[in-house]
């Protein structure tokens, strides 16, 4: 039952970085042809950091699913050592 729960936040992880792809891209976009003096490079701006944002927080949120997986296979293998 945990693994269920695990296997469906890392598929939400991807639905939410996707999701927050597309709003960066709109928002840097909108932002650009805005007819405001300088909104060019604004919105270019928020295009870069956005992007930046949107892969320290993804990878960071993969990362941490990585540790609880990496976490469990190592407890189930000194199990199996204990065992022996």
């Amino acid at each position: 039952m945990r693994d269920f729960f695990i296997d469906w936040a890392e598929r939400l992880i991807a639905v939410f970085v996707i999701l927050a792809a597309i709003g960066i891209l709109i928002a840097g976009i909108g932002a650009m042809f805005s007819g405001v003096p300088g909104a060019f490079l604004q919105g270019l701006l928020l295009l870069i950091g956005g992007a930046v944002y949107l892969i320290i927080m993804g990878g960071i949120m993969y990362v941490a699913f990585g540790i609880y997986r990496n976490t469990a296979e190592t407890n189930r293998l000194l199990n199996e050592l204990l065992r022996k």
